[in-house]
């Protein structure tokens, strides 16, 4: 919908629209609600429905700005429950006191009015509170509160008056029927939970990535609003206010944007991330996932290197001394940073296959980032799937740099049965990379990863990345990797400065079996990542 064409015509088009629409609804009040008490059912369906698919369209609609993190859901989570709990212990009482379907209806019409209004709001509350929260010492801190603060202004009250529905809903069923009330209890929690089921996987199945987050909430609030104005039934006008309000709703959720940057080029939403793309005056295009506290690919067609971390891997293939051409894997191929430079230093001599498990960021990778089908085979794939069922190729470099909600390695490339899987698809003198973002040389989570891969690997080696602070490659082979070596085999001038980190600054990892092994039972990464992640703020305060 175009806003211009927004002129009186159009509003009469919504007017006598809405008119149709209220007779109708004012019939199937009349002919069904009055003589059915299934009608009652159908509230605590949509009710469910409406809560869990909110849940999960909340954590979407506040990944532009707080990320995705175990913090974010956390908050989400906690919040709605204790706004459910509310709502059950206060709706009980006023079912007491205020026993009629039509006071409960406008309940759900006020929560489905709450939750059409919160597209409007997220952006300019959510940028306030960023404003006045975030600064780079606290980054981490200032995600959890601000997350908190964002989801409980936001959830609170539309969540709390859905909690109201199942104690008024049984109340109104005792009322007709009080030797059944155990019997109809089960069956309204049973329907409402069945519903739930169904908002948690129609959203995000289908809902988010067709239609967006903003349009998902709409099409709820929408549903909230029609099914609560049978209790405003004789007062057509507050209908009708409400039907010509939504239309506009769901215009500005397609015409704003996710995110106010002056350098944005692009954004989308996937069923992972809030996906951007921004450039600044030199031309370099960056990666943005989510709220934006990292990059997570870069690129300039004017230069190869980054300065981050990225140019690091390009130094391992000069480790990997057999002959012919070198056959290298990428897990959380991202934009394709790593890819484009293996084959701006390598060209015909390696081949690259890159796994990525979002389409989207694969489909922004070759428009933005310069990846096509000469310089990498891309696969559409979670990278220990890929690795389980291609058992038919080895790779002489396996390099793993993927990333969940911006912080987290996905924990399942962690573990022990991961690093024997990236074992068995090696060649002879093939090696395996991680890059681990980690506070200190000492934390946890760098420890316990690379005391895993050391108990797999007998020749393990971490570098640390200077230049970044943060980053840490481990690297790992069957047989010794001869570090020192590099400056002397690497005439690249771009590369020689790296050459010289990784010969002055590798150590090699012994394995300690008192320490955490990481395995598929037990590798609490977020756990790790999160400890960590408060330690560091803790010292710095």
């Amino acid at each position: 919908m175009n806003f211009i064409n927004l002129n009186p015509d159009t509003f009469s088009k919504i007017f006598k629209d809405g008119i149709i629409i209220i007779v109708v609804i004012n019939k199937f009040y009349l002919a069904i609600v009055k003589k059915t008490f299934n009608f009652l059912l159908l509230i605590s369906f949509i009710s469910g429905f409406s809560i869990m698919a909110m849940e999960i369209s909340a954590s979407r609609l506040l990944a532009p700005y707080f990320g995705t993190s175990l913090f974010v859901w956390t908050n989400i989570i906690g919040v709605v429950m204790i706004a459910l709990s509310a709502g059950y212990f206060l709706g009980g009482k006023l079912a007491d006191k205020f026993p009629e379907l039509d006071f409960l209806l406008k309940l759900i019409f006020g929560a489905g009015i709450l939750f059409s209004i919160i597209p409007w709001i997220v952006k300019p509350l959510a940028s306030s509170i960023n404003l006045a929260l975030f600064n780079p010492e606290s980054n981490d801190a200032a995600i959890f509160i601000g997350s908190l603060l964002a989801t409980a202004l936001l959830l609170s009250l539309p969540i709390f008056l859905l909690g109201i529905v199942s104690p008024f809903i049984i109340k109104l069923y005792s009322l007709r029927n009080e030797n059944k009330i155990g019997e109809l209890s089960g069956k309204i929690f049973a329907v409402s939970t069945i519903g739930s089921i169904l908002g948690t996987f129609l959203p995000t199945l289908y809902l988010i990535p067709v239609l967006g987050t903003k349009n998902t909430i709409n099409i709820f609030a929408l549903v909230l609003i029609i099914l609560g104005s049978l209790g405003f039934i004789h007062k057509k006008k507050i209908i009708l206010g409400a039907l010509i309000l939504l239309p506009l709703n769901f215009y500005f959720s397609y015409a704003t944007k996710i995110k106010d940057d002056p350098d944005l080029i692009f954004q989308t939403e996937s069923s992972y991330h809030y996906i951007s793309v921004i450039e600044n005056k030199e031309k370099t295009k960056y990666l943005v996932f989510n709220e934006g506290s990292g990059w997570q690919s870069v690129y300039n067609q004017e230069r190869v290197l980054t300065g981050m971390y990225y140019d690091y891997f390009n130094a391992l293939p000069y480790l990997e001394n057999s002959a012919g051409s070198k056959k290298v894997l990428i897990i959380g191929l991202c934009g394709g940073t790593i890819a484009n430079q293996l084959n701006y230093f390598f060209g015909d001599e390696i081949e690259i296959d890159g796994v990525e498990i979002d389409q989207k960021v694969i489909n922004v990778a070759k428009k933005y980032f310069n990846l096509d089908s000469s310089q990498a085979t891309v696969y559409n794939q979670d990278g220990r799937l890929f690795l389980e069922r291609r058992s038919d190729k080895k790779y002489d470099l396996i390099i793993v740099d993927a990333y969940q909600q911006e912080i987290y390695i996905p924990w399942t490339l962690t573990t022990r049965e991961f690093w024997n899987l990236a074992k068995d698809r090696l060649t002879d003198n093939g090696l395996v990379a991680i890059n681990v973002n980690s506070t200190s040389e000492k934390s946890d989570l760098l420890k316990f990863i690379t005391n895993t891969l050391a108990g797999v690997f007998e020749n393990t080696y971490l570098t640390p990345i200077k230049d970044n602070g943060f980053n840490y490659i481990i690297s790992a082979s069957k047989n010794p990797l001869d570090f020192s070596s590099l400056p002397k085999m690497i005439n690249e001038p771009g590369l020689k400065k790296l050459s010289l980190t990784y010969a002055d600054d590798t150590q090699k990892i012994k394995f300690d079996k008192s320490k955490l092994i990481l395995t598929d039972d037990r590798a609490p990464i977020e756990f790790l990542t999160d400890s960590m992640l408060f330690d560091y703020l803790r010292k710095a305060y």
